[in-house]
């Protein structure tokens, strides 16, 4: 395919001379909009699922851990499926319609009159949620300049953190409503899934993804709307001088190629990671409510829950302010050993101000741990393979969230609550030595640059 003749320039150097403006902004509370509503399911789903075990009196394993996993399959499903489409299609396309199947099923599973239809509906809209926070994590890197991405998408994921105490606060409220107990929170969940749908009919196709397609007349409009907008919101009569030249490189995608060259090693890697990360995260959102629950007698589970859950937003806030100064990987390694240290402080504790306090510095600490996950996922992947990677990398951590917690529920639950976390410092020393061995260095380098 041949460039348009006054085509000048890559996408990558055009993108970061930019000063960040009211584009950047408006752009990154779009990006937030959709995670901050499919996270109230992912940081909620423990508390909702339990209020739909409650109501339908379902006992047992199946009742605490095996409803949960309907919603991790259906991420599974969804990070496969909406990655490799994003890859082929385009991001604005998969933006579109991953937040009206998040809504609809969600909206539907609230009017259902038996658990298992729940479980069925909320597994559709758990599709849409697999295919948010991959695709969050590569837009807004091929967007965002390589000195402050991280920051801008630790901004994302600080605003949407506050859904995890905001959909707890609200199970708290509804837990008494019977009927209407975790209908409530399901139908404010679809009701965000379509108000998103609404606000990102805005959202611009990558250019960056156009121009790795050949398509570079719709690249070149596009950043040249961008540019007249930036020179426009900052008042600029031209843009700073382009400071490199990096190469164009017009390639089409296949998913063989996740497994050739370096690639195959960066992919191998995640693979990995992602696997046991999951039971790290995981292991602690979904256990905590119920070792609160046995350990203490209060009559608000839920609303305690909620302020240990806000330790993901302080973590979040403070990881603004570092994520761009510390290498990721070792952001990532060093905020697992303290999450893997503060949740075993939770466990052993035997007061409920001592619990509380330590849970929300597991939250904090387990929330920069995950946002520098998610930035170092969407930067180490080359362009026409970076949604397609990233959607099955993270997919293994939806499917493995399912096999880890009920695996800790069946076998290592039952040995005591420590017993949890001595399972999780394995999982956290697996996921050391990976990224020491495999993992590549990412900060503040431009995204053409860590793929070669």
């Amino acid at each position: 395919m041949e460039r348009a003749k006054d085509y000048k320039g890559s996408v990558a150097d055009r993108l970061e001379r930019l000063p960040f403006s009211k584009f950047h902004r408006n752009f990154l509370l779009m990006l937030t909009s959709g995670e901050w509503a499919e996270s109230l399911m992912l940081l909620g789903n423990g508390a909702i699922l339990g209020l739909v075990a409650a109501y339908f009196a379902i006992g047992g394993l199946l009742s605490e851990y095996a409803l949960p996993a309907f919603f991790f399959v259906g991420e599974f499903v969804g990070s496969i499926f909406f990655g490799r489409l994003a890859d082929r299609r385009g991001r604005r396309t998969v933006f579109l319609y991953n937040q009206l199947l998040f809504g609809g099923g969600m909206l539907v599973a609230g009017f259902m009159p038996s658990w298992e239809l729940v479980g069925i509906f909320v597994f559709i809209g758990g599709i849409g949620v697999g295919g948010e926070f991959p695709l969050v994590d590569s837009y807004g890197t091929e967007i965002f300049k390589g000195k402050h991405r991280g920051s801008k998408l630790a901004v994302i994921y600080t605003i949407a953190a506050t859904a995890g105490p905001f959909i707890l606060y609200i199970s708290s409220l509804t837990r008494g409503l019977g009927f209407f107990s975790f209908r409530i929170p399901l139908w404010i969940m679809g009701i965000a899934g379509f108000t998103v749908w609404a606000i990102r009919l805005r959202l611009p196709e990558s250019p960056r993804w156009l121009e790795m397609q050949g398509r570079y007349k719709e690249a070149d409009e596009i950043m040249k709307n961008i540019e007249e907008r930036v020179k426009r919101d900052e008042k600029l009569s031209e843009l700073p001088p382009v400071e490199r030249e990096t190469p164009i490189i017009t390639k089409k995608s296949s998913y063989a190629e996740l497994f050739r060259g370096d690639t195959r090693r960066t992919v191998i890697m995640m693979l990995i990671f992602q696997f046991f990360q999951s039971g790290i995260f995981y292991g602690f959102v979904t256990f905590a409510p119920g070792i609160m629950i046995h350990s203490f007698r209060f009559n608000n589970p839920l609303g305690f829950g909620a302020i240990i859950f806000s330790g993901f937003v302080v973590g979040s806030i403070v990881n603004i302010f570092i994520i761009d100064k510390i290498e990721r990987k070792w952001g990532i390694i060093g905020f697992a050993i303290l999450g893997g240290i503060f949740g075993t402080l939770f466990v052993a504790v035997h007061t409920l101000l001592g619990a509380v306090v330590l849970g929300f510095l597991t939250t904090f600490s387990l929330w920069n741990f995950s946002n520098f996950m998610h930035q170092y996922q969407g930067e180490i992947f080359p362009t026409r393979l970076r949604t397609t990677a990233a959607g099955l990398t993270y997919s293994l951590s939806r499917i493995s969230t399912a096999i880890l917690v009920l695996f800790i529920a069946a076998f290592i639950k039952p040995l005591g609550n420590l017993a949890i976390f001595y399972f999780i410092w394995l999982l956290v020393a697996i996921c050391v030595v990976d990224l020491i061995v495999l993992g590549p260095h990412t900060t503040r380098r431009v995204v053409e640059e860590i793929a070669q």
